[in-house]
């Protein structure tokens, strides 16, 4: 599967890539919302991994500019640090993944977000 992973965090972003491509998927790295955006165009992503607060562009502006857009991937997960759910990210989002999350849970939210459009919030085990 190919997956754009988007943020800031150059740690995050960088263990993820590695982690998608350890476990076979080919993973593409932005560190600013105006990246993630022109590699969405660019490319063709099965899913995507958008940090809330990236830096220009957040993860819901991102999210909600390709709502109604089917040439672009779904699903989209949003990577999130805030301990509280937010009720918009469930609405833009199919998944909002709580940071920091595991490994399982990282695997879950992949094979769940690629079978089940219901938006949800998933907390770290």
């Amino acid at each position: 599967m190919n997956v754009l992973v988007a943020d800031d965090n150059e740690f995050v972003a960088d263990s993820l890539v590695f982690l998608l491509d350890c476990i076979g998927h080919h993973a593409v790295m932005a560190h600013d919302g105006e990246t993630a955006l022109e590699l969405l165009h660019a490319g063709a992503f099965e899913l995507v991994l958008l940090d809330e607060n990236l830096p220009g562009i957040n993860g819901s502006a991102i999210a909600l500019s390709l709502l109604d857009r089917p040439e672009f991937p779904r699903p989209f997960v949003a990577l999130t640090g805030d301990s509280e759910s937010n009720e918009e990210l469930a609405r833009l989002f199919d998944v909002c993944l709580q940071k920091p999350f595991s490994l399982e849970t990282l695997m879950r939210v992949i094979e769940d977000a690629r079978s089940n459009s219901n938006a949800s919030c998933l907390l770290a085990a």
